[in-house]
This record gives C-alpha cells, structure tokens and sequence, in this order.
C-alpha cells in the first residue's frame, strides 16, 4: 500500500517516541537528562518536547515525574518493610525533600501516611483524579473490598487454581499502547504482527504476552500502559527497528483467566487478598504478564484463554 509522505512522517515520529518510553520504563531510576532522551529520539531538545507534548498528553518531565510517583506508591503498599527513602531512590528520587513535596502535590498526603491508610481510603484518592476508575462498574472502594458475585465473575475466586512455578527467561519484541482506548489492546498486537511476520518471526512456538506496566489503583486508567509482546526465537538477533528486551526467569505465581481486562485486574485483587497474605510469598516485582494460548490479533482479547503469571518471591 501507498503512503503520504505524512503518514511515513507520523509512523516515524511514533516509532521515536516509542523508543524514549521504553528507555525511560527501563531507566526509571536514572538521570534521564532532556537532553538525552532527545538524542534517542534524534531530535533537538525543543523538537522533542513539542512532538513528546503531542503524542503523550504530557511534557516529559510531567510524564516521568508521574511514572515515579506511581511507582512510589506501588512500593509503599507492596512493600510494608522498605524504607521509604529506599523506595524513593529506587524510583529515580536523589532529594528526599524534593520527594516529599512532589508526593504530597500528587497524592494530597504524606508518603508516611498513604502508606497507612487502607485500600478503600487510597481508593478515595484516586477518585478524585479525572478518568481514575472509570472501567469499573463499583466505586473503586467496593472493588478493593472483593464484592463479587458468581454473577459478575464466576468461579474467580474459587478457580483460579494459584500454584508457583519457575519461568524460563525470555527475549521479546514489543509495543507499548494505553488502555484509554477500547481496541489498544488488539490493534497493537496487529501492528506487532504485521512486523513479525515478514521478517519470518511468527513459528509455531511463537508466544504472545500482554504486560501490565500500570494499575488502575494508582494510575488514572486511560493513562495505564499495556506492553503487547511476541517472543523472539532463540539466536535470532535482537533488532534495532522496533523495541527489544526479556522477561527475566524465576519463580512465578500464575493462574489460568478467560475475560475482560477489568476481569484481569479484578483477578489480581483476589490473587492479592485471596491468596497473597496466607502463601507464604510477597511480589517480588510490580509488573506482571499474562500468556495468550493464541494471537491476540486474531481473536478477541476476551475470548483467549491465558495464564497470569506475578513474580513472587519468599515472605
């Protein structure tokens, strides 16, 4: 097919903006100076700001400062043990005080006391932010509460079967797309696929993988970012046209799910209250995947079966 001069333009611009997002996911916790993310982008400082500006909502800055603050705030919740300033640094924070003023500006509290308060009181402030929770049915307190019905998810509770297993690293290629949009999840495999298969990626043993980079507990919902994945063969050397990178091997919790992604995400609460604090593990990492049993672009997301899969590590 033909395309405008524009369109390649368009394409172009996103497949830079890309490789920023995923250096700075990977980098979080690093300087990551303007002036560097620029360069990877191969744009001038000026130039990069206004094309970041347009394609994600949010000046660089902005964006990073977020990604930062949520982080925190997984830690704080996940982690009852890790000391706050640890969790600051961890999360790209060289300034405990310039961490506590940009903490209380986004969460309205101090890190001492969100790490206090309960789910349903967190859960309030979330609902204060635009778009926060907008995928649920229930007021984002009820659903922290677990108040599910055989109705609404049948057997989630009951079927999920938990056991811990240890997965195999491995090496994908990725996009990363935002829930905001109803199709994200489908159209990025699409566009995963259609760069995979002419260069010859797409076997048998192919595997495809949909990563959880953000929850809506703590990040408005049309800005959590959902990474589509498709695993690499193994020799084939990674390439420099579309983002790379692996899922690390250990141990993992995981469990079958066929559903929605509010479904996937109401799962993760009863894996967590359901199962987490009698197990005898915590999460070891804040982001988890789950596993197709088929190509997302190819079916309904809903209609695949998959394996949820959390890293976990002993308590």
């Amino acid at each position: 097919m033909h395309h405008t001069p524009e369109n390649h333009k368009e394409k172009d611009y996103q497949s830079r903006i890309r490789k920023v997002l995923a250096y700075i996911q990977e980098n979080l916790a690093d300087t990551l100076p303007l002036d560097k993310l620029a360069s990877l982008a191969f744009f001038s400082p000026f130039h990069f700001q206004k094309i970041f500006s347009r394609y994600i909502g949010e000046s660089p800055k902005q964006y990073i400062m977020r990604l930062r603050l949520e982080r925190i705030a997984h830690y704080l919740v996940l982690y009852p043990g890790m000391r706050i300033n640890d969790a600051a640094f961890q999360s790209g924070f060289s300034s405990p005080s310039t961490f506590i003023r940009a903490f209380r500006k986004y969460y309205g509290t101090t890190p001492e006391k969100f790490r206090r308060l309960s789910f349903d009181e967190i859960s309030k402030i979330g609902t204060l932010k635009p778009n926060k929770g907008r995928l649920f049915d229930l007021p984002a307190s009820e659903f922290w509460r677990l108040n599910l019905t055989n109705e609404d998810d049948p057997g989630l509770t009951a079927g999920m079967n938990i056991g811990v297993e240890t997965f195999r690293s491995l090496n994908i290629a990725f996009i990363d797309s935002h829930l905001g949009d109803d199709d994200a999840i489908a159209n990025t495999f699409k566009t995963l696929t259609r760069w995979a298969e002419p260069r010859e990626l797409i076997t048998k043993d192919s595997q495809y993988i949909g990563i959880m980079l953000d929850l809506p507990f703590f990040t408005e919902y049309e800005k959590c970012r959902y990474r589509a994945c498709i695993s690499l063969p193994e020799g084939v050397p990674l390439s420099k046209d579309i983002a790379t990178s692996a899922i690390p091997g250990g141990r993992y919790a995981s469990y079958s799910f066929k559903g929605t992604i509010r479904g996937v995400f109401r799962s993760l609460a009863a894996f967590r209250h359901e199962w987490l604090d009698q197990s005898g593990y915590e999460i070891a990492e804040i982001t988890g995947f789950e596993l197709f049993a088929e190509n997302p672009a190819l079916k309904p997301y809903e209609g695949i079966q998959r394996r949820i899969f959390i890293p976990v590590k002993p308590a």
